[in-house]
């Protein structure tokens, strides 16, 4: 938990240094959003495999309301801290336009 107070930290005052008048919340943002993505492409394989119980579900109806629930747990899951990419690839980011 410490450390990624830490890492926000450093990442925040380093946000200054982003080079080519980079914008450091929409750069977050951006890969945020690409975290939620890639939690979404996870979780929709993993919803994939549970079997439709066709008494009381199935349909096109339940196709839609579960693709837009998974889409949903990866936003939620990826603002929450996710899996750690965000910070990881903001971290990079950062070192490479220090370069």
């Amino acid at each position: 938990m410490t450390t990624d107070f830490l890492s926000q930290v450093s990442l925040q005052t380093e946000a200054p240094k982003l080079k080519n008048g980079g914008n450091y919340e929409k750069t977050r943002q951006a890969v945020q959003d690409f975290e939620a993505f890639f939690i979404t492409q996870t979780f929709q394989q993993m919803y994939d495999t549970i079997p439709v119980n066709e008494t009381f579900g199935g349909g096109q109806a339940e196709k839609i309301f579960r693709s837009m629930l998974v889409d949903e747990y990866g936003k939620m899951t990826a603002q929450s801290g996710g899996i750690g990419l965000t910070d990881q690839i903001m971290a990079q980011l950062i070192q490479e336009q220090q370069i």
